[in-house]
């Protein structure tokens, strides 16, 4: 069921044919590219203005014509609301389609080279869900054709899902188990805290004078909850976030659920009533926090699953990594701009 859980028709599928990474990255969590350079080796750009991307590995090459990658662009953007569409968010959205398209094109041909084994059943079974989507064989027929695809590509489609998914699988199996000592560890500082902030907001491409201000304004703040005042009342006059007209409670949290510059000062401090000595700037603004219950370790059993899964994400995206390593992207610059070619 996997496979098909983020799709609501086929046209999705179509739209992922062939970027395909998607699909087997929804269960492991993530690309393997980082922000400081890319895993793959960057070729000769490409002058045919038809064709966006061709990635060729010893695995063979793929394409990803123009009109496809521009499609893949506009679903991406149109998520964004006007502000948040910056420069780097935009060449970010594009180096991430890059290195996903990279990624498919690594994973199924691994796959295929290692012969895994497909069951026809589920195959079939994939294939009735597509078809349960549409009213008649007629209507999936048009939209075969619409997309250059057939019953027999759509089979072959599926059956690579399931390799690649088999490969996911068998990677993230490496992933090595945590020891009672390191549960304890994780069990400590994975607790469930609860704490106050106030936020002043400066966003990420807020003028140099707005972050000034913010940071000024949140120092004094510091300094008056240092001295004694209220945090509670200070939250409800200055804060410029949603829970300032509770005090600035943000109730029980664990690490993950909050942004990591703001849940790394959390959790760095020890007792309750405890307010960070700086402002800690996030991607919202800066805040201002106190501790207001350090919490409980998290329970061992809970921890120690945890632990696994992100073990095995982990271990599938060391692997991943290594892997794209051996691919070699050719990009049309005026089509992806991903920064691939900037001096």
């Amino acid at each position: 069921m996997r496979m098909f859980r983020s799709f609501r028709s086929l046209r999705w599928l179509f739209c992922f044919a062939v970027v395909a990474s998607a699909l087997f990255l929804s269960g492991c969590g993530g690309s393997s590219g980082n922000e400081d350079g890319v895993s793959y080796q960057v070729g000769e750009p490409l002058s045919d203005s038809t064709l966006a991307l061709v990635v060729s590995s010893e695995y063979g090459s793929d394409t990803l014509t123009t009109g496809q990658y521009r499609r893949q662009t506009k679903m991406r953007m149109q998520r964004l609301s006007p502000d948040q569409r910056s420069t780097d968010t935009v060449q970010a959205i594009h180096r991430n389609l890059v290195q996903r398209f990279a990624e498919g094109h690594m994973m199924r041909g691994r796959a295929r080279a290692e012969d895994l084994p497909v069951d026809s059943a589920q195959v079939n079974r994939r294939l009735k869900q597509i078809r349960s989507k549409y009213q008649s064989e007629a209507q999936l027929q048009k939209q075969l054709a619409q997309n250059n695809m057939t019953m027999d590509s759509l089979r072959t489609l599926i059956a690579e899902r399931l390799q690649t998914q088999q490969l996911q699988q068998q990677m993230a199996d490496n992933a090595e188990a945590p020891s009672d000592a390191e549960v304890e560890e994780y069990s400590a500082q994975n607790r469930r805290i609860r704490a106050q902030h106030i936020l002043l907001r400066a966003g990420q491409d807020a003028p140099q004078s707005k972050v000034d201000s913010a940071r000024q304004a949140a120092t004094a703040l510091i300094d008056s909850a240092q001295a004694g005042a209220d945090f509670a009342a200070l939250a409800r006059r200055h804060s410029e976030g949603p829970s300032g007209s509770q005090g600035g409670d943000l109730g029980f949290f664990t690490r993950d659920q909050m942004v990591d510059p703001f849940a790394e000062a959390a959790y760095a401090l020890a007792d309750s009533g405890d307010i960070a000595s700086e402002p800690v700037r996030t991607r919202f603004g800066f805040h201002v926090i106190r501790l207001t219950n350090a919490g409980e370790p998290m329970d061992t059993s809970k921890a120690r699953k945890q632990m696994m899964q992100e073990r095995r994400k982990q271990a599938f995206n060391d692997q991943l990594a290594s892997l794209v390593e051996g691919a070699t992207v050719r990009a049309h610059p005026d089509v992806v701009d991903a920064g691939l070619y900037e001096e």
